[in-house]
Protein backbone atom coordinates (compact mmCIF):
# COMPACT_ATOMS: atom_id res chain seq x y z
CA UNK A 1 0.00 0.00 0.00
CA UNK A 2 0.56 3.44 -0.33
CA UNK A 3 -2.36 6.04 -0.77
CA UNK A 4 -4.09 3.44 -0.38
CA UNK A 5 -6.96 2.22 -2.74
CA UNK A 6 -9.53 1.69 -0.35
CA UNK A 7 -12.34 0.19 -3.29
CA UNK A 8 -11.91 -3.78 -2.79
CA UNK A 9 -11.51 -5.07 -6.74
CA UNK A 10 -12.71 -8.31 -6.47
CA UNK A 11 -10.32 -11.16 -7.73
CA UNK A 12 -10.60 -13.23 -10.75
CA UNK A 13 -11.42 -16.13 -9.35
CA UNK A 14 -9.68 -19.14 -11.47
CA UNK A 15 -8.82 -22.43 -10.49
CA UNK A 16 -6.77 -22.57 -7.59
CA UNK A 17 -5.34 -25.81 -7.97
CA UNK A 18 -1.29 -25.29 -7.44
CA UNK A 19 1.60 -28.02 -7.06
CA UNK A 20 2.49 -27.85 -2.89
CA UNK A 21 5.64 -28.52 -2.78
CA UNK A 22 6.34 -30.37 1.13
CA UNK A 23 10.19 -29.50 1.39
CA UNK A 24 11.46 -26.19 2.46
CA UNK A 25 13.02 -24.21 1.02
CA UNK A 26 16.14 -23.91 3.08
CA UNK A 27 16.23 -27.74 2.25
CA UNK A 28 15.94 -27.28 -1.54
CA UNK A 29 19.42 -28.33 -3.94
CA UNK A 30 21.67 -25.73 -4.38
CA UNK A 31 21.45 -26.11 -7.88
CA UNK A 32 21.80 -23.10 -10.57
CA UNK A 33 19.12 -20.80 -10.17
CA UNK A 34 18.85 -19.30 -13.61
CA UNK A 35 18.39 -23.35 -14.92
CA UNK A 36 16.14 -24.05 -12.13
CA UNK A 37 13.48 -21.25 -12.67
CA UNK A 38 13.38 -21.47 -16.91
CA UNK A 39 12.64 -25.22 -15.92
CA UNK A 40 10.14 -24.42 -13.45
CA UNK A 41 8.23 -22.30 -15.87
CA UNK A 42 8.39 -24.48 -19.00
CA UNK A 43 6.82 -27.14 -17.09
CA UNK A 44 4.23 -24.94 -15.70
CA UNK A 45 3.36 -23.04 -19.27
CA UNK A 46 3.89 -26.10 -21.69
CA UNK A 47 6.54 -24.49 -23.37
CA UNK A 48 9.16 -26.36 -25.67
CA UNK A 49 11.41 -23.79 -26.58
CA UNK A 50 12.04 -19.92 -25.13
CA UNK A 51 12.07 -17.15 -27.68
CA UNK A 52 14.22 -15.16 -28.09
CA UNK A 53 13.55 -11.43 -26.99
CA UNK A 54 14.24 -10.49 -31.02
CA UNK A 55 11.20 -12.29 -31.98
CA UNK A 56 8.86 -12.10 -29.42
CA UNK A 57 7.21 -8.62 -30.00
CA UNK A 58 6.63 -6.32 -32.28
CA UNK A 59 6.89 -3.51 -30.06
CA UNK A 60 9.22 0.11 -31.39
CA UNK A 61 11.09 0.09 -27.98
CA UNK A 62 14.57 -1.37 -27.66
CA UNK A 63 14.37 -4.40 -25.76
CA UNK A 64 17.20 -5.79 -24.36
CA UNK A 65 17.97 -9.38 -26.09
CA UNK A 66 19.32 -12.78 -24.71
CA UNK A 67 22.95 -11.81 -25.15
CA UNK A 68 22.35 -7.76 -23.77
CA UNK A 69 23.20 -6.57 -20.53
CA UNK A 70 19.67 -5.41 -18.61
CA UNK A 71 21.71 -2.10 -18.00
CA UNK A 72 21.71 -1.45 -21.09
CA UNK A 73 17.96 -1.10 -21.47
CA UNK A 74 16.99 2.61 -21.10
CA UNK A 75 14.58 1.21 -18.25
CA UNK A 76 17.49 0.65 -16.14
CA UNK A 77 19.31 3.40 -14.32
CA UNK A 78 23.49 3.16 -14.31
CA UNK A 79 25.06 2.20 -11.56
CA UNK A 80 24.45 4.15 -8.19
CA UNK A 81 27.03 3.97 -5.00
CA UNK A 82 25.78 2.38 -2.26
CA UNK A 83 23.26 0.15 -4.39
CA UNK A 84 25.19 -1.72 -6.95
CA UNK A 85 28.68 -1.77 -4.83
CA UNK A 86 30.05 -4.76 -4.56
CA UNK A 87 30.06 -6.35 -1.62
CA UNK A 88 32.60 -8.94 0.78
CA UNK A 89 31.56 -12.12 1.40
CA UNK A 90 29.34 -12.73 4.76
CA UNK A 91 29.84 -14.61 7.39
CA UNK A 92 27.92 -17.52 6.89
CA UNK A 93 27.61 -18.95 10.10
CA UNK A 94 26.91 -16.28 11.87
CA UNK A 95 24.12 -15.59 9.21
CA UNK A 96 22.56 -18.90 9.92
CA UNK A 97 22.40 -18.24 13.32
CA UNK A 98 21.12 -14.82 12.93
CA UNK A 99 18.02 -16.56 10.58
CA UNK A 100 17.77 -19.53 13.19
CA UNK A 101 17.27 -16.71 15.68
CA UNK A 102 14.89 -15.08 13.70
CA UNK A 103 12.82 -18.29 12.78
CA UNK A 104 12.78 -18.94 16.73
CA UNK A 105 11.40 -15.46 18.02
CA UNK A 106 8.63 -15.69 15.01
CA UNK A 107 7.52 -19.54 16.19
CA UNK A 108 7.31 -18.77 19.05
CA UNK A 109 4.81 -15.13 18.60
CA UNK A 110 2.73 -17.82 16.30
CA UNK A 111 2.65 -20.34 19.37
CA UNK A 112 0.82 -18.23 21.44
CA UNK A 113 -1.64 -15.47 22.39
CA UNK A 114 1.47 -12.66 22.23
CA UNK A 115 1.91 -11.15 18.61
CA UNK A 116 4.32 -8.42 18.23
CA UNK A 117 3.62 -4.80 16.55
CA UNK A 118 5.33 -3.75 13.64
CA UNK A 119 5.06 0.05 11.81
CA UNK A 120 6.30 1.25 8.18
CA UNK A 121 9.11 3.18 7.90
CA UNK A 122 8.53 4.03 11.99
CA UNK A 123 12.37 5.25 12.27
CA UNK A 124 12.89 7.01 9.07
CA UNK A 125 10.00 9.93 9.56
CA UNK A 126 6.93 10.50 11.39
CA UNK A 127 4.34 13.48 11.68
CA UNK A 128 6.16 16.28 11.78
CA UNK A 129 9.33 15.21 11.67
CA UNK A 130 11.88 13.10 9.67
CA UNK A 131 15.81 12.05 9.97
CA UNK A 132 16.07 12.24 13.55
CA UNK A 133 18.56 9.93 15.72
CA UNK A 134 16.74 6.44 17.48
CA UNK A 135 13.30 8.45 16.76
CA UNK A 136 9.63 6.76 15.97
CA UNK A 137 6.04 8.21 16.71
CA UNK A 138 5.85 5.22 19.26
CA UNK A 139 8.89 5.50 20.84
CA UNK A 140 7.34 8.82 21.58
CA UNK A 141 4.47 7.58 23.03
CA UNK A 142 5.34 4.36 24.61
CA UNK A 143 8.96 4.83 25.26
CA UNK A 144 10.18 1.65 22.68
CA UNK A 145 10.06 1.35 19.42
CA UNK A 146 7.95 -1.48 17.46
CA UNK A 147 9.08 -5.20 17.45
CA UNK A 148 8.55 -5.33 13.28
CA UNK A 149 10.15 -2.58 11.26
CA UNK A 150 8.64 -2.72 7.48
CA UNK A 151 10.57 -0.92 4.62
CA UNK A 152 10.30 -0.73 0.98
CA UNK A 153 12.71 -0.87 -2.41
CA UNK A 154 10.41 1.03 -4.49
CA UNK A 155 12.91 2.81 -6.75
CA UNK A 156 16.27 0.44 -5.96
CA UNK A 157 15.20 -1.44 -9.22
CA UNK A 158 15.75 1.85 -11.60
CA UNK A 159 19.24 2.76 -9.31
CA UNK A 160 17.11 5.78 -7.44
CA UNK A 161 18.93 7.45 -4.51
CA UNK A 162 15.45 7.71 -2.44
CA UNK A 163 12.56 4.81 -3.04
CA UNK A 164 9.28 6.23 -3.29
CA UNK A 165 8.42 7.37 0.07
CA UNK A 166 11.59 9.71 -0.08
CA UNK A 167 13.61 7.29 2.00
CA UNK A 168 17.26 7.50 1.50
CA UNK A 169 18.44 4.12 0.69
CA UNK A 170 21.60 4.59 2.59
CA UNK A 171 20.00 5.82 5.61
CA UNK A 172 17.42 2.83 5.39
CA UNK A 173 20.58 0.78 5.28
CA UNK A 174 21.50 2.41 8.45
CA UNK A 175 18.24 1.87 10.13
CA UNK A 176 17.81 -1.54 8.95
CA UNK A 177 21.42 -2.63 10.85
CA UNK A 178 19.89 -0.18 14.01
CA UNK A 179 17.03 -2.31 14.51
CA UNK A 180 18.61 -5.91 13.71
CA UNK A 181 21.09 -4.52 16.22
CA UNK A 182 18.28 -4.17 18.91
CA UNK A 183 16.89 -7.45 18.28
CA UNK A 184 14.11 -5.84 16.12
CA UNK A 185 12.41 -7.73 13.13
CA UNK A 186 12.73 -6.24 9.05
CA UNK A 187 10.73 -6.54 6.55
CA UNK A 188 11.09 -5.00 3.22
CA UNK A 189 8.17 -5.14 0.74
CA UNK A 190 8.79 -3.78 -2.86
CA UNK A 191 6.52 -1.68 -4.81
CA UNK A 192 8.58 -2.65 -8.26
CA UNK A 193 8.04 -0.64 -10.96
CA UNK A 194 6.20 -2.09 -14.37
CA UNK A 195 9.12 -3.42 -16.65
CA UNK A 196 7.04 -3.19 -19.46
CA UNK A 197 6.04 0.03 -19.28
CA UNK A 198 8.24 1.75 -17.44
CA UNK A 199 5.49 2.94 -15.37
CA UNK A 200 5.24 2.68 -11.40
CA UNK A 201 3.51 -0.48 -9.39
CA UNK A 202 0.11 0.86 -10.31
CA UNK A 203 0.57 1.32 -13.86
CA UNK A 204 -1.47 -2.20 -14.61
CA UNK A 205 -0.02 -2.46 -18.18
CA UNK A 206 0.05 -6.37 -18.40
CA UNK A 207 3.78 -7.08 -17.80
CA UNK A 208 4.45 -10.27 -16.07
CA UNK A 209 4.86 -12.55 -18.75
CA UNK A 210 7.10 -10.57 -20.26
CA UNK A 211 9.56 -10.99 -17.72
CA UNK A 212 9.37 -14.61 -17.17
CA UNK A 213 12.39 -16.57 -18.59
CA UNK A 214 12.64 -17.11 -22.37
CA UNK A 215 10.28 -13.61 -22.31
CA UNK A 216 11.67 -10.10 -24.08
CA UNK A 217 11.93 -8.28 -20.82
CA UNK A 218 13.40 -11.30 -19.04
CA UNK A 219 16.79 -9.55 -19.02
CA UNK A 220 15.27 -6.17 -17.88
CA UNK A 221 13.77 -8.11 -14.57
CA UNK A 222 17.04 -10.15 -13.57
CA UNK A 223 18.70 -6.65 -13.73
CA UNK A 224 15.71 -5.25 -11.46
CA UNK A 225 16.64 -8.53 -9.52
CA UNK A 226 20.05 -7.76 -9.40
CA UNK A 227 19.71 -4.20 -7.69
CA UNK A 228 17.33 -5.46 -5.22
CA UNK A 229 20.05 -8.50 -3.94
CA UNK A 230 22.74 -5.89 -4.03
CA UNK A 231 21.00 -3.81 -1.42
CA UNK A 232 19.68 -6.92 0.49
CA UNK A 233 23.13 -8.50 0.47
CA UNK A 234 24.53 -4.72 1.86
CA UNK A 235 22.40 -5.69 4.95
CA UNK A 236 25.15 -6.66 7.46
CA UNK A 237 25.56 -6.85 11.20
CA UNK A 238 28.33 -6.47 13.34
CA UNK A 239 29.72 -9.97 12.70
CA UNK A 240 29.05 -9.54 9.33
CA UNK A 241 25.90 -11.76 8.80
CA UNK A 242 23.55 -11.09 6.37
CA UNK A 243 20.43 -9.33 8.56
CA UNK A 244 17.68 -11.57 8.00
CA UNK A 245 14.59 -9.59 6.19
CA UNK A 246 11.12 -11.02 5.99
CA UNK A 247 10.78 -10.18 1.99
CA UNK A 248 7.46 -9.45 0.85
CA UNK A 249 7.00 -8.94 -3.14
CA UNK A 250 4.21 -9.09 -5.39
CA UNK A 251 1.51 -8.39 -2.61
CA UNK A 252 -2.18 -7.96 -2.76
CA UNK A 253 -1.78 -10.08 -6.08
CA UNK A 254 -5.60 -11.19 -5.74
CA UNK A 255 -6.39 -6.78 -6.15
CA UNK A 256 -6.22 -5.46 -9.45
CA UNK A 257 -4.75 -2.15 -8.82
CA UNK A 258 -0.96 -3.87 -9.48
CA UNK A 259 0.25 -4.78 -12.83
CA UNK A 260 1.08 -7.98 -11.05
CA UNK A 261 -2.34 -8.53 -9.57
CA UNK A 262 -5.62 -9.58 -10.61
CA UNK A 263 -7.08 -9.18 -13.85
CA UNK A 264 -3.62 -8.29 -15.30
CA UNK A 265 -1.95 -11.83 -15.06
CA UNK A 266 -3.01 -15.41 -14.88
CA UNK A 267 -2.29 -18.02 -11.77
CA UNK A 268 0.35 -19.92 -14.10
CA UNK A 269 2.64 -16.64 -14.61
CA UNK A 270 1.97 -15.43 -11.22
CA UNK A 271 3.11 -18.22 -9.67
CA UNK A 272 5.97 -18.69 -12.56
CA UNK A 273 7.47 -15.38 -11.33
CA UNK A 274 6.95 -15.79 -7.99
CA UNK A 275 8.80 -18.89 -8.50
CA UNK A 276 11.54 -17.84 -10.67
CA UNK A 277 12.17 -14.67 -8.42
CA UNK A 278 12.64 -16.35 -4.88
CA UNK A 279 15.16 -19.04 -6.83
CA UNK A 280 17.00 -16.56 -8.36
CA UNK A 281 17.53 -14.74 -4.97
CA UNK A 282 18.20 -17.49 -2.91
CA UNK A 283 20.20 -19.89 -5.64
CA UNK A 284 21.97 -17.19 -8.14
CA UNK A 285 22.73 -14.45 -5.19
CA UNK A 286 22.81 -16.28 -2.45
CA UNK A 287 20.66 -14.28 -0.07
CA UNK A 288 19.62 -17.50 2.26
CA UNK A 289 18.94 -14.90 4.93
CA UNK A 290 15.49 -13.78 3.49
CA UNK A 291 12.01 -15.38 4.35
CA UNK A 292 9.58 -15.06 1.65
CA UNK A 293 6.16 -13.67 2.95
CA UNK A 294 2.91 -14.25 1.00
CA UNK A 295 0.38 -11.87 1.70
CA UNK A 296 -3.03 -11.19 -0.74
CA UNK A 297 -5.80 -8.52 0.23
CA UNK A 298 -8.11 -9.25 2.53
CA UNK A 299 -10.96 -8.26 0.96
CA UNK A 300 -10.66 -10.92 -1.30
CA UNK A 301 -10.21 -14.08 1.39
CA UNK A 302 -13.24 -15.48 2.81
CA UNK A 303 -12.36 -18.76 2.63
CA UNK A 304 -9.39 -20.89 3.59
CA UNK A 305 -9.47 -21.62 -0.63
CA UNK A 306 -9.96 -18.16 -1.54
CA UNK A 307 -7.03 -17.56 0.68
CA UNK A 308 -5.00 -19.81 -1.53
CA UNK A 309 -5.82 -18.46 -4.92
CA UNK A 310 -2.23 -17.99 -6.78
CA UNK A 311 -0.12 -19.63 -3.66
CA UNK A 312 2.96 -20.85 -5.63
CA UNK A 313 3.54 -23.26 -2.55
CA UNK A 314 5.15 -24.30 0.51
CA UNK A 315 8.97 -24.38 -0.68
CA UNK A 316 8.75 -21.08 -1.89
CA UNK A 317 6.86 -19.25 1.18
CA UNK A 318 7.81 -19.09 4.62
CA UNK A 319 5.22 -16.40 5.66
CA UNK A 320 2.08 -16.36 5.39
CA UNK A 321 0.69 -12.85 5.72
CA UNK A 322 -2.19 -10.72 4.61
CA UNK A 323 -3.09 -6.83 4.41
CA UNK A 324 -6.57 -6.10 5.54
CA UNK A 325 -7.85 -1.98 6.03
CA UNK A 326 -10.75 -1.62 7.29
CA UNK A 327 -13.05 0.84 9.19
CA UNK A 328 -15.26 0.59 12.13
CA UNK A 329 -16.30 -2.96 12.25
CA UNK A 330 -13.09 -5.58 13.35
CA UNK A 331 -15.54 -8.61 12.95
CA UNK A 332 -13.35 -8.95 9.27
CA UNK A 333 -10.33 -8.32 10.72
CA UNK A 334 -10.81 -11.32 12.99
CA UNK A 335 -12.61 -13.48 10.07
CA UNK A 336 -9.53 -12.90 7.81
CA UNK A 337 -6.77 -13.14 10.50
CA UNK A 338 -8.31 -16.50 11.51
CA UNK A 339 -8.35 -17.83 7.85
CA UNK A 340 -4.34 -17.32 7.68
CA UNK A 341 -4.05 -18.64 11.19
CA UNK A 342 -5.51 -21.91 10.02
CA UNK A 343 -3.80 -22.06 6.84
CA UNK A 344 -0.40 -21.05 8.00
CA UNK A 345 -0.57 -23.64 10.85
CA UNK A 346 -1.91 -26.60 8.51
CA UNK A 347 1.75 -26.05 6.65
CA UNK A 348 4.05 -25.15 9.41
CA UNK A 349 4.03 -21.36 8.03
CA UNK A 350 4.36 -17.83 10.04
CA UNK A 351 0.77 -16.20 10.03
CA UNK A 352 1.04 -12.57 10.04
CA UNK A 353 -1.12 -9.14 9.56
CA UNK A 354 1.68 -8.08 6.54
CA UNK A 355 -0.26 -4.58 6.40
CA UNK A 356 -3.17 -3.24 8.69
CA UNK A 357 -5.03 -0.09 9.31
CA UNK A 358 -8.08 1.96 9.48
CA UNK A 359 -9.20 2.77 6.20
CA UNK A 360 -8.15 5.89 5.32
CA UNK A 361 -5.73 6.90 8.18
CA UNK A 362 -6.72 7.12 11.70
CA UNK A 363 -7.71 10.78 11.29
CA UNK A 364 -10.35 9.71 8.60
CA UNK A 365 -13.80 10.18 8.70
CA UNK A 366 -15.80 7.70 11.11
CA UNK A 367 -12.22 6.53 13.21
CA UNK A 368 -12.59 7.27 16.90
CA UNK A 369 -9.46 8.07 18.52
CA UNK A 370 -9.12 5.08 20.33
CA UNK A 371 -9.77 2.74 17.30
CA UNK A 372 -6.78 0.76 17.55
CA UNK A 373 -8.10 -0.43 21.00
CA UNK A 374 -11.35 -0.92 19.86
CA UNK A 375 -10.80 -2.53 16.73
CA UNK A 376 -7.76 -3.55 16.79
CA UNK A 377 -5.95 -5.15 19.74
CA UNK A 378 -9.49 -6.02 22.06
CA UNK A 379 -11.21 -8.12 18.96
CA UNK A 380 -7.76 -10.08 18.13
CA UNK A 381 -7.30 -10.88 21.81
CA UNK A 382 -11.00 -12.26 22.23
CA UNK A 383 -10.41 -14.85 19.14
CA UNK A 384 -8.01 -17.78 20.55
CA UNK A 385 -7.06 -18.22 16.85
CA UNK A 386 -6.90 -14.52 15.52
CA UNK A 387 -4.49 -13.95 18.61
CA UNK A 388 -1.95 -16.30 16.79
CA UNK A 389 -0.71 -14.07 14.21
CA UNK A 390 3.33 -13.88 14.61
CA UNK A 391 2.96 -10.07 14.06
CA UNK A 392 1.08 -6.79 12.86
CA UNK A 393 2.07 -4.29 10.49
CA UNK A 394 0.74 -0.71 10.39
CA UNK A 395 1.01 1.64 7.76
CA UNK A 396 3.56 4.53 7.35
CA UNK A 397 3.00 8.19 9.31
CA UNK A 398 3.45 10.17 6.48
CA UNK A 399 1.32 13.17 7.57
CA UNK A 400 -1.60 13.72 9.34
CA UNK A 401 -3.66 13.11 7.17
CA UNK A 402 -1.56 9.76 6.23
CA UNK A 403 -0.89 8.34 9.55
CA UNK A 404 -1.54 4.77 10.74
CA UNK A 405 -0.61 5.07 14.63
CA UNK A 406 -0.82 7.51 17.03
CA UNK A 407 1.72 10.32 17.09
CA UNK A 408 1.94 12.55 20.30
CA UNK A 409 -0.58 15.33 19.34
CA UNK A 410 -3.09 12.72 18.35
CA UNK A 411 -6.19 12.60 20.19
CA UNK A 412 -5.64 9.01 20.65
CA UNK A 413 -2.52 8.85 21.90
CA UNK A 414 -3.41 8.50 25.69
CA UNK A 415 -5.24 5.16 24.50
CA UNK A 416 -2.16 4.49 22.56
CA UNK A 417 -0.12 4.26 25.14
CA UNK A 418 -2.50 2.18 27.40
CA UNK A 419 -2.56 -0.34 24.54
CA UNK A 420 1.38 -0.39 24.74
CA UNK A 421 1.25 -1.81 28.16
CA UNK A 422 -1.02 -4.79 27.58
CA UNK A 423 1.01 -7.82 27.98
CA UNK A 424 -0.30 -9.17 24.60
CA UNK A 425 1.18 -6.66 22.58
CA UNK A 426 4.86 -7.08 22.05
CA UNK A 427 7.08 -3.92 21.44
CA UNK A 428 11.14 -4.08 21.03
CA UNK A 429 11.87 -4.16 24.18
CA UNK A 430 9.66 -7.06 24.92
CA UNK A 431 11.17 -9.13 22.32
CA UNK A 432 13.82 -10.40 24.35
CA UNK A 433 11.86 -11.96 26.95
CA UNK A 434 10.76 -14.31 24.06
CA UNK A 435 14.32 -15.81 24.10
Amino acid sequence: MRIMLVVLHPAHREQRAAAHASTSIRGAARINASALSVLSYLSLCGCLAARTAGGATGESTRLPGAGESASESPLLASPVPGVDAPMPAHDAEASRLARARLERTLARLASGPRFALGHEDTTAYGVGWSGDTDRSDVKSLCGTHVAVYGWDLFGVEKGAPKNGDGVDFEHMRRLIGDAHRRGGINTISWHLDNPTSGGNAWDRTPAVHDILPGQPRHALYRGYLDRAASFLSSLRGDSNELIPIIFRPFHEHTGSWFWWGGSHTNAQDYIALWRYTVDYLRHERGLDNLLFAFSPSGGDVHTDADYLYRYPGDAYVDVLGVDHYYSSDPKELVRVAEVVVRVAEARGKVPALTEFGARGGLNGAGIAPNWLVDNFLLPLKQSRTASRIAYALAWRNASPEHCFLPYPEHPGATAFKALCTDDQLVLEDDLAHLE
